[in-house]
């Protein structure tokens, strides 16, 4: 009976908002789940491919992961950023049941009539947090909606991801003043959190080297006049990322295999982008970096942004990502 209790007040909280919300917790990137075996054992290898991107470090390491937790323990992880409640219709195990007896007569509707069986909300019981439910009748149909559009379950979830480490990381403070220096004196600028600081400026080389010392992050800046009609390839990105390393960071080397190619897209400007590896030639020293590389008609400049990390025995995926989206802050117009 104590345990029926427990459910029960649990499922009233399930889909349903208080005024006060506090900060999610845990981790960015475990999305924790909640689903029976038998489920999850049928759908999990295909929803892996969807969703567990890797990135390396050069360890490999996951954009995302799914962690699975106990129906006992639904109000320890109720706040974390990345929540997942994954059933059918048709489950009579104890999950499912709990699941059933939560979700609104329209979620059930649309469900049973094969309309959705992806739901989501931003900021439902914590800020900075994405709530999430995959229901559908049968374990059948979860699985073809996975292979078919389990990639729409990634992008909220990244989506969320992006916003809430923008908001992380601009909160507690901005370095504008430097922002605004570096834009008055060349006409471009990142918006920059509080712990960057210029390391050089080398104005006659077009070179801006910004970064952190714990753990070390680095961006380097570089541009050139012009560039609209010039070949400004994945091969000319990389000689300058060789020339960069070699005059500016103790002659680094790039493993070139491991380098990835991908466009991104910045506010509906899409940009070049290279993530690889770079390591050191006599030196125990090595990590991932991620370079993007564009033409812009404000300033008739071509430019190379790129950004680099070294935090040994760390996760390194997070810090990288967070200084892509310092990256896609660039600016030449106020």
């Amino acid at each position: 009976m104590k345990k029926i209790l427990i459910i029960l007040s649990v499922a009233l909280l399930l889909f349903s908002c208080g005024d006060y919300k506090p900060l999610a917790g845990g981790s960015p990137i475990a999305i924790r789940t909640l689903v029976n075996d038998a489920t999850w054992d049928f759908i999990s290898e295909d929803f892996s491919k969807k969703v567990e991107f890797e990135i390396r470090t050069p360890q490999i390491e996951q954009q995302f992961y799914f962690s699975r937790f106990e129906l006992e323990n639904y109000k320890e992880f109720r706040d974390d950023k990345l929540i997942l409640l994954i059933a059918t219709l048709d489950g009579k195990d104890e999950i499912s049941t709990f699941v059933q007896n939560s979700i609104s007569e329209n979620i059930r509707n649309q469900v049973q009539a094969g309309q959705r069986v992806f739901f989501y909300e931003y900021d439902k019981y914590a800020d900075r947090q994405i709530y999430m439910l995959m229901l559908a009748n049968t374990k059948e149909e979860l699985l073809e909606y996975i292979r078919e559009n389990g990639s729409q379950v990634y992008q909220a979830i990244n989506t969320k991801f992006l916003s809430s480490q923008f908001e992380q990381l601009y909160y507690t403070a901005e370095e504008k003043e430097l922002s605004e220096d570096i834009y008055d004196q060349f006409g471009f600028s990142l918006r920059l959190p509080h712990d960057y600081e210029i390391i050089e400026i080398d104005s006659v080389r077009h070179i801006i080297h910004l970064g952190v010392p714990r753990p070390q992050r680095n961006i380097i800046i570089y541009w050139m006049d012009g560039g609209f009609n010039k070949v400004i390839d994945e091969d000319w990105a990389l000689r300058m990322k060789y020339w960069l390393m070699q005059n500016l960071m103790d002659k680094i080397y790039i493993e070139k295999s491991y380098a990835r190619y991908r466009s991104v897209d910045w506010n509906g400007v899409f940009v070049n982008n290279i993530r690889g590896l770079w390591g050191h030639p006599t030196k125990l020293m090595g990590g991932p970096f991620s370079m993007f590389y564009f033409y812009d008609g404000v300033t008739d400049r071509t430019y190379l942004i790129d950004c680099m990390v070294y935090a040994p025995g760390q996760s390194k995926a997070v810090f990288l990502r967070q200084m892509e989206i310092v990256a896609s802050t660039f600016y030449t117009s106020k």
